[in-house]
C-alpha cells in the first residue's frame, strides 16, 4: 500500500467514503493500552508512595532512559514506567526536555478525550536517594537544594509495535478507526511542531479494529535547535483530511489555554530535601523554560514558543477556513 507526501489531497470520493465511514469510529477500550485511567495516572505518578522493583536499562535512543517495574501506593498498584533523569542544574536540555514533554501531553487536551489521547501520560517525579538505590547505588542529587533524583515518569503503554507504515493513504480511506487517529495524531504533532520523527517514536496498537497511533517521544519539538532531518517528520499537515469535531474543539482554544503553557510543573522541597508537586504559581520568568532557585523548580514554554504555538494553530484553522485542508 502506498504512501503519500506532504500536502497531498483527498480526492472527493475518498471524502466520501470518510463521510460514510466516520459514524463508525466509535471509541475504543483505553484500557488495552493505559493501565489505569490517564486523570488518575497524573496524580498518582506524582504523588503516590513510589517503591521500584525492577529497572532495565537502553530504552530507545536516548543514554540513561530506563524501564522501571514500580509499585505506586501502600499496598499498591505495580506498573511499568519509562524514567528520564532529567539533565543537571535546571531540568532543561537540548535532547532532554521534561517540560516539552508535558506541553505535548497537555495540549492534545485541547482536542482529545483522555481515551484517544495520542501522548503517554507523564509527570515529573524527584525520588528519594533511597527509593532511587536501584538504579544508581550512590545516587546524587541533580537539583540544587535538594536530596533526590528528578526526571520524567512515562507511563509504559501495553500491546503497540512500531509500524512497518506508518500513513497509509489507502487504508485511511476505507477504515474509519485508522483515519480518526491518524488525523488526530497529525494535528498534535503539528501543534507542537514534532521534528523527530524516527522509527520508534511512534508506535500503533496492535490491535487491527482501532490501529490507535502514539507519540512517545516529543522532546525535539517547539522549534528545537537540534532537529532530525534525515528521516519524514509530522511538524506539517500530512493526512489528505482533519476530523471536524477535533477542529471544533481547536477553535475553541483561547488565551487561557495559551497562557497555562508557561507553567507545566511547579516543585518545591519539603523539610527532607525531597521536591513535592505544588499548585502552579505565576510565570517567574516567561522568557525561560526552566526557571530554577534551590530547593524550587518551573518549568513550562518559553513566550516564544507559546506565540509559536498560537501561529499554528491560527494558521491551520485558516488553511481549513480556505478549503486548503480537507475535514470530515
Amino acid at each position: 500500500m502506498a504512501q503519500i507526501g506532504w500536502g497531498v489531497r483527498f480526492g472527493a470520493l475518498g471524502l466520501v467514503g470518510l463521510f460514510a465511514l466516520s459514524a463508525q469510529a466509535g471509541p475504543v477500550d483505553p484500557a488495552r493500552h493505559w493501565p489505569l485511567p490517564p486523570p488518575i495516572l497524573e496524580t498518582r505518578l506524582a504523588q503516590d508512595r513510589l517503591e521500584i522493583l525492577e529497572a532495565s536499562g537502553g530504552v530507545g535512543g536516548v543514554m540513561g532512559v530506563k524501564k522501571l517495574k514500580i509499585r505506586l501506593g501502600d499496598p499498591g498498584d505495580v506498573l511499568f514506567v519509562k524514567w528520564k533523569k532529567a539533565p543537571r542544574g535546571d531540568a532543561d536540555g537540548w535532547n532532554n526536555t521534561p517540560r516539552k514533554e508535558i506541553a505535548a501531553y497537555e495540549i492534545q487536551k485541547w482536542f482529545l478525550d483522555p481515551e484517544n489521547y495520542v501522548v503517554p501520560t507523564i509527570t515529573t517525579r524527584c525520588i528519594p536517594f533511597d527509593v532511587y538505590a536501584p538504579l544508581e547505588e550512590r545516587p546524587r542529587a541533580n537539583l540544587t537544594g535538594t536530596h533526590c533524583v528528578m526526571g520524567a515518569l512515562v507511563i509504559w503503554i501495553d500491546n503497540v509495535t512500531v509500524p512497518d507504515t506508518l500513513f497509509d493513504a489507502e487504508r485511511f480511506a476505507n477504515d474509519p478507526h485508522y483515519a480518526r487517529h491518524m488525523a488526530d495524531f497529525n494535528v498534535l504533532t503539528y501543534l507542537i511542531e514534532h521534528e523527530d520523527g524516527r522509527e520508534g517514536n511512534f508506535l500503533v496498537s496492535e490491535f487491527a479494529e482501532e490501529r490507535r497511533i502514539f507519540s512517545i517521544d516529543n522532546g525535539v519539538a517547539f522549534g528545537a535547535r537540534m532537529k532530525n532531518f534525515f528521516v519524514p517528520n509530522w511538524h506539517k499537515i500530512r493526512v489528505p483530511a482533519l476530523r471536524k469535531e477535533s477542529v471544533a474543539r481547536l477553535r475553541a482554544v483561547g488565551p487561557e489555554q495559551l497562557t497555562a503553557l508557561g507553567v507545566l510543573a511547579e516543585l518545591r522541597a519539603d523539610a527532607a530535601g525531597i521536591m513535592q508537586p505544588m499548585p502552579h504559581g505565576p510565570n517567574t520568568e516567561p522568557g525561560k523554560g526552566a526557571r530554577s532557585q534551590p530547593g524550587w523548580l518551573q518549568l513550562g514554554l518559553e513566550d516564544d514558543e507559546i506565540e509559536d504555538v498560537a501561529e499554528r494553530l491560527a494558521r491551520l484553522l485558516e488553511k481549513i477556513d480556505s478549503g486548503e485542508i480537507d475535514t470530515y
